[in-house]
């Protein structure tokens, strides 16, 4: 992150070589963003729906009214957006749910194409 009000993400684009790539995002308003990047590890069927197979970090990224979380998902960064949910945070990006469910753990899902999918998964310290 850079400055108060501005996003500054590090992509990983798949074009046949994996290479990163920096997205820069400018957003009014005064509250700084933060970034908090926690590890975590899923179970089996998250490596099945794409998540790295052992420990990965996601950032989280807070601030202005927006709220972004970035998951590795088939080899590339994936950036979730917050939507409304009951409990906890939920995120959305393409087919995929990131959604920390109050507390309760933390659920990767899946709603289409095909049949739907799920995976616990779990901080690590």
């Amino acid at each position: 992150m850079r400055g108060s009000g501005t996003i500054w993400l590090g992509v990983a684009l798949m074009t046949g070589v994996a290479r990163a790539s920096d997205l820069t995002i400018h957003l009014n308003g005064d509250e700084a963003v933060k970034r908090v990047t926690v590890k975590y590890q899923c179970d089996a069927q998250g490596t099945k729906m794409g998540l790295p197979s052992g420990v990965f970090s996601v950032d989280y990224l807070n601030g202005t009214a927006n709220h972004l979380v970035v998951v590795p998902v088939k080899g590339s960064s994936m950036i979730f957006v917050t939507v409304p949910s009951g409990s906890g945070a939920k995120y959305a990006a393409n087919e995929f749910t990131w959604w920390e469910a109050g507390g309760r753990g933390t659920t990767f899902s899946s709603d289409f194409p095909g049949p739907k999918a799920s995976s616990s998964c779990h901080t690590v310290k």
